[in-house]
């Protein structure tokens, strides 16, 4: 099917066609893809390679088979998966590519464009240098797409991607190709009935009852009235953001008893026996099944990052295929695969960000707003989001006034990064090339906090004796986890399987557990405890910031489930969620693999292959 390019999509297809390198700024759901699309095309027929990057695995793959729909010779590279790894397009995370690079593999010699999807990410506190690592080192011969959301600096952004990699057009678009109406709703005291008190309709921009008491006599909506709500307004499917897991399950629990049974399930009874006709009773249970099927079969479902991937997989499957109505997500969906819907309802502007209870930004309105309406189905997207009287009148009139916030980079130089840059350069002009970050370019009078933080890990990684060890400096270089240099120290002693499982805890990023150490193990975090002070010392000696403190807190759960093989034994015994010890083992038995491939310690390939598991690794894609 062929439909007329928007003017910005014309412009930025015409830049890449002329071999530029793109900077493309606009909203979430514009239609980016499809310039990269173009741009793949392009380079492709010209004999070239293309490497198309994400920030997470689920995007990566839904990006791979929906290039491979298209025809294109796809590869996949995620870490945990790998699928023709020399197809004329590969995508990969930003991780990937950037070890492709600092490792001089051989694809990069081929590539001739690199796609950074969403490379607004650039400012993540823990990922967000990868980005910057990759356009800075990247050989400039290669052309890179950049695509991102809105931002407010994207001319500072531009001149320093331009100060790297030469001539870059900068194509941007504020416009949604589906307007969007947010309203700011409640119901009275006296009357249950929701009302619109501000709207993004209204063309005065009103201040909400300044001075007028009767907002006084509002009061939040209750959940079978907002489903009331935009049922009448004929506004589903819709996703219902909560920031709390429990609610997301239980507000989905009690909107699925308000509704009664779908009058023809045919079809969501045919996939759901496809996905899951391979699964054992025991598995089927654990995955919590029959519930699940019942909300299902009443058009509602729920997804947070606590359920297992197939699972989440099914319902984001069934959310796209119009199977549910309404579903109730936690904000983790508005960062992953794109799955638009007609409305969007925020019941509370409160989050709790693991520190404190706080509003949430503009950043992440916009963020949860970008899933609101469906480019050619439909004409208009809603947003609606509940009054609370806690929060300040003039927050809700700075929220319709919104403005993208600028973009800022949090480049740091991880212990991964610093071996990285003097293995490729050599420490004098590793140094100065930190200085080109964006960090700097932005810190151009205070950038002697980067400068200083180099050459203390510089010694600290010296007296390791990491520039002589190969193996050392190859398993941070290849896995960026600083934690390791601890259980590192110790590796040359040690091959149990409880060492392997300490190390390898040392080293997961996902959702940490509070869990106590069984006393028989004791001595051995107690060497792992003497290992981070020998070198915490270094780093105080040398000036190190931010010293390094390891948690093993998923050993005494890898432990329980490798000795037990009972992932349910397990994960109710430690209080923890299938999703998150899914996540966490996935991330173990990569690891691991990597660990054995560099030390060729064979309880390491042994605990590996005890992750292989059904409902581990059990996926739809």
């Amino acid at each position: 099917m062929s439909f007329q390019l928007d003017p910005f999509q014309q412009t930025a297809v015409t830049s890449l066609l002329r071999g530029l390198n793109v900077l493309v700024t606009a909203p979430t759901g514009s239609g980016k893809t499809l310039i990269a699309e173009k741009g793949v095309e392009k380079y492709i027929n010209d004999g070239l390679k293309v490497i198309y990057t994400t920030p997470i695995k689920a995007l990566s793959n839904q990006k791979y088979h929906d290039f491979k729909d298209l025809g294109f010779d796809t590869g996949l590279l995620t870490g945990d998966r790998n699928e023709n790894p020399n197809g004329n397009l590969i995508i990969a995370t930003t991780e990937i590519l950037r070890n492709m690079i600092f490792s001089d593999d051989i694809r990069i010699r081929d590539i001739g464009l690199v796609v950074l999807d969403e490379v607004h990410y650039l400012a993540d506190k823990e990922r967000g240098a990868t980005w910057e690592e990759i356009i800075i080192h990247l050989p400039k011969e290669i052309k890179i797409l950049a695509l991102s959301a809105t931002i407010g600096n994207e001319n500072e952004f531009l001149n320093w991607i331009v100060s790297l990699r030469g001539p870059t057009e900068l194509i941007k678009s504020k416009i949604r190709p589906v307007p969007l109406e947010i309203s700011l709703i409640t119901s009275t005291k006296d009357d249950d009935k929701i009302s619109s008190i501000k709207s993004t309709e209204d063309r005065k921009n009103k201040k909400i009852f300044k001075f007028d008491k009767k907002y006084k006599r509002f009061k939040k909506p209750t959940l079978t009235d907002q489903l009331d709500y935009i049922n009448e307004k004929k506004a589903t499917p819709s996703i219902a953001f909560f920031f709390s897991r429990d609610k997301v399950e239980s507000k989905a629990r009690f909107a699925a008893n308000l509704v009664n049974k779908n009058k023809d399930n045919h079809g969501l009874k045919i996939l759901f026996q496809t996905v899951f006709n391979d699964i054992t009773a025991e598995e089927y249970q654990l995955l919590n099944l029959d519930e699940l099927y019942w909300m299902w079969s009443r058009k509602i479902g729920f997804h947070h990052a606590g359920l297992a991937p197939i699972v989440k997989e099914f319902v984001e499957h069934l959310f796209l295929n119009k199977y549910i109505d309404v579903l109730f997500a936690t904000e983790t969906l508005s960062l992953g695969i794109n799955m638009p819907a007609k409305s969007i309802m925020i019941d509370s502007a409160f989050k709790f960000d693991g520190v404190r209870t706080r509003l949430i930004s503009k950043s992440e309105f916009l963020q949860l707003t970008g899933r609101a309406g469906r480019r050619g189905i439909d004409n208009k997207g809603f947003a609606y989001i509940n009054y609370d009287r806690r929060i300040e009148n003039n927050w809700y009139n700075d929220l319709f006034n919104l403005k993208p916030n600028n973009l800022m980079s949090s480049y740091s130089n991880s212990y991964g990064s610093v071996l990285n840059l003097c293995n490729k350069y050599g420490e004098e002009k590793g140094l100065k090339m930190i200085k080109k970050s964006f960090y700097s370019y932005q810190n151009k009078l205070n950038d002697k906090t980067l400068e200083s933080n180099f050459k203390s890990k510089v010694e600290v990684l010296k007296n390791l004796n990491y520039f002589n060890d190969t193996k050392k400096n190859k398993l941070i270089t290849e896995t960026h986890r600083d934690n390791f240099l601890v259980g590192v120290e110790l590796l040359e002693n040690h091959s149990s399987q409880e060492f392997c499982l300490m190390f390898l805890s040392s080293g997961i990023s996902t959702l940490k557990y509070e869990t106590s150490i069984h006393e028989k193990y004791s001595d051995l975090y107690t060497q792992f405890l003497i290992a981070q002070e020998k070198i915490n010392i270094l780093e105080n000696n040398h000036g190190v910031k931010k010293k390094i403190n390891v948690d093993i807190s998923w050993f005494s759960i890898f432990n329980e489930f490798i000795n037990s093989g009972n992932i349910e034994y397990t994960i109710n015994k430690f209080d923890i969620t299938l999703g998150d010890f899914i996540k966490a083992s996935r991330e173990a038995a990569e690891i691991s693999q990597k660990v054995y491939t560099i030390y060729k310690i064979e309880n390491f390939n042994t605990v590996s292959q005890k992750f292989i598991n059904t409902i581990i690794q059990k996926t739809m894609l």
